[in-house]
């Protein structure tokens, strides 16, 4: 490392606990990871409970890919305006309208009525995280703006995932017990109170300068002819436009016939289209417009503004101009690696409640509260243990070692799930070996919940480590000019093959077991730790390159 190396982990520790940004962080991590935690997780036990089938969940799971495709509206929270002439700073006045959506979404969900009415609960799912997935680019960008250095980002990342994790265990353990005494439509609008009472952390937070002025964002293409600028823009949009119909139009016809409309081949015919028109489609178009640019001179006389087609070039292809001028060839592993990262966990987190809380396709048939015990209280402190260790290694031994150990962690530990579908064959072994089994026995506990209590502990540990480490590695690759289209950017491709293939998972699992589920993530994981370990070789050697 560079920065970070030149700071002890315990002062460190010291700056954390006495910086007023750091406690903003955690609270805002909350008010982040509360909507994404009730409509991808919680809403899914709601759910499974009134028998909705694994496929119609996959396919509900597609209200998160807000937080896929978010990048496509970044562009309109980077500037440095305050919204509405508020007197917050730009990011703080944004941040305080998202929140304000979501509580309403989060409200309108509290009176749905499942397994009726799946369209309402779809429509509102979206709008919960269309405005969830806003507030996270506005966050994202308010603490890479207030970060003083590396290793003061890293802090603030990592902390964000405490509140991330956090609220994952007040949706999750305290939703399910909640739950279990006093029903969803009191859980979900608990959930709603505590999601505004979270934005108190908007207030704690420092704001960020103001710009009244119309900010410089082309600062690549200036060699560009007009035509060249407008003709990418458009070609970028048009690819947009034609990857959310082939979503759509598959979601609302599966919804509607879904034994006709197979998820699985959508995966394998649309996804790759779905996957090049909207990523692919914009890194090869600013591509083009990077080598355009190089290659000729700039135009003699300026052209006639226009306005729109400009501000979309400016706020849309000019970030990732400048993140492909920036990274050059190395922009292709960044892509894969960040595509595949945190694919092992996000594809089947639809499908942990029905995992659990299931009786087939090798479901182990808990109660609510067995679950909310294992998987959100011990298993969300398991996260943080996860996230604290990820931050402190990454302090001690540098970002990249622990992103590559967390993706190979995360991959290994599909595997137990699959050995828990299976009959534990090789986890009940270990427990006994360990006196584990016997520790739960002192405590009222069985078996069952001795080997779902450690081996959720074990898999939130590794995800925990390898989101800390992600966080700080996304971070540290944008530029702070582009900061919210950039990282938006970053972390929505994190999201998107797991999301895209969580109904071809849902089939896979009705038709082939659980357990073969999780042997297709832990192989696919694998594929992410050979890419991280090639992206670590990469940042070395240019970190050794440069004077």
């Amino acid at each position: 490392m560079s920065e970070t190396e030149t700071i002890t982990t315990r002062g460190a520790l010291r700056s954390a606990v006495r910086d007023r940004q750091v406690l903003a962080m955690l609270i805002l991590g909350l008010a982040s990871g509360l909507p994404y935690a009730a409509v991808g997780g919680t809403l899914n036990a709601w759910l499974t409970t009134v028998d909705v089938k694994p496929t119609a969940i996959g396919l509900l799971s597609w209200a998160i890919l807000a937080y896929s495709f978010k990048f496509m509206w970044a562009a309109a929270l980077q500037g440095r305006r305050t919204p509405l002439g508020f007197k917050t700073g730009p990011r703080r006045g944004w941040m305080a309208i998202f929140l304000a959506a979501g509580v309403i979404g989060m409200a309108l969900l509290a009176f749905s009525n499942p397994p009726s009415g799946l369209l309402f609960i779809a429509l509102v799912s979206v709008g919960i995280a269309v405005a969830s997935a806003s507030f996270d680019i506005v966050l994202a960008a308010w603490r890479i703006e207030v970060a003083r250095d590396g290793t003061h980002l890293d802090i603030l990342s990592t902390v964000e995932q405490f509140g991330y994790r956090i609220a994952s265990m007040v949706a999750g353990f305290g939703a399910l017990i909640f739950a279990d005494y006093f029903g969803w439509r009191a859980t979900f609008l608990a959930i709603t109170v505590l999601l505004a009472l979270s934005g108190v952390g908007i207030w704690l937070a420092k704001p960020t300068r103001v710009t009244d002025a119309p900010e410089q964002t082309q600062i690549f293409g200036a060699n560009l002819t007009q035509r060249q600028r407008h003709l990418g823009t458009l070609v970028v949009l048009a690819g947009w436009a034609a990857a959310f119909y082939l979503i759509a139009s598959f979601a609302g016809a599966a919804l509607e016939d879904p034994a006709n409309n197979s998820a699985r081949d959508f995966i394998r015919t649309r996804g790759p289209w779905v996957v090049g028109l909207t990523v692919v489609w914009l890194g090869v178009a600013a591509a083009v417009l990077v080598g355009l640019n190089a290659r000729q001179d700039a135009p003699a006389a300026p052209a006639k503004p226009s306005p729109i087609l400009d501000t979309l070039y400016g706020a849309i292809v000019v970030p990732m101009m400048e993140l492909i001028g920036r990274l050059r060839w190395a922009a292709v592993l960044v892509v894969l690696v960040v595509l595949s990262y945190r694919f092992t966990d996000l594809i089947w987190g639809s499908f942990a409640y029905p995992f659990y809380l299931g009786e087939n396709y090798g479901a182990l048939g808990h109660t609510l509260t067995e679950v909310g015990f294992a998987s959100k209280l011990m298993g969300v402190f398991a996260t943080i243990a996860g996230i604290a260790l990820g931050g402190l290694a990454m302090l001690r031994f540098g970002r990249m070692p622990v992103f590559f150990i967390g993706a190979v962690l995360a991959a290994a530990t599909n595997l137990l799930f699959a050995d828990l579908a299976l009959g534990a064959t090789y986890t009940d072994p270990v427990l006994t070996f360990l006196q584990l089994d016997h520790l739960f026995e002192a405590f009222g506990m069985d078996i069952r919940m001795a080997r779902l209590t450690s081996v959720i502990a074990l898999e939130n540990i590794a995800v925990g480590l390898a989101s800390a480490a992600s966080i700080a590695y996304l971070s540290s690759i944008v530029n702070k000019q582009f900061a919210a289209v950039q990282y938006a950017l970053l972390v929505s491709l994190v999201m998107l093959l797991g999301t895209l293939g969580r109904p071809a998972i849902g089939q896979i699992i009705e038709q082939d077991g659980f357990a073969r589920a999780f042997v297709i993530c832990a192989a696919l994981g694998g594929v992410a730790s050979v890419l991280a370990l090639l992206e670590w070789i990469r940042i070395a050697r240019a970190e050794r390159r440069m004077p």
